[in-house]
């Protein structure tokens, strides 16, 4: 994932936006559905396909709102980071930052000139950051802001 740009132009970030929150959807999918296949407990397996195919719609929502915007959508890559292990520790604690990753997209998304955008990017921030307390996250003052 690449970092958050600070917009100093004073122009709509939104189809900048919109590219990241794809590249973090596509990341999210490919993540969950490798824990689907891989967590140790099959209630974990079953809840990160449960949370892939969430991910899959919103993924494929962004892919669709990019070509009706005329923006480009950044393909998925070969290969994502994963987890070192399969325990239940280490599944939450990876699908946790899967969710912080997209909800840092989201929250930049929300800052678009673009009111649809704007909208989409709220219902998928606030929906990001309950998956990630279900999955053993703390709530974060402002969530999908860093925490220094």
């Amino acid at each position: 994932m690449s970092e958050t740009p600070s917009n100093g132009q004073g122009t709509d970030a939104g189809p900048e936006a919109l590219a990241e929150a794809l590249r973090a959807e596509h990341a999210a999918v490919y993540g969950y559905e490798y824990l689907g296949g891989a967590a140790d407990a099959q209630g974990r397996r079953e809840r990160a396909l449960d949370e892939a195919a969430k991910h899959k719609a919103l993924r494929d929502a962004l892919h669709a709102a990019a070509v009706e915007r005329g923006v480009d959508p950044p393909p998925a890559l070969a290969s994502y980071p994963l987890p070192e292990g399969h325990g239940d520790g280490d599944v939450d604690a990876f699908a946790v930052e899967l969710e912080g990753t997209t909800a840092r997209a989201y929250l930049w998304l929300t800052a678009s000139e673009d009111a649809e955008l704007r909208w989409t990017a709220g219902r998928a921030l606030q929906e990001t950051t309950v998956r990630a307390l279900t999955w053993g996250g703390e709530l974060d003052a402002l969530p999908g802001f860093e925490q220094t």
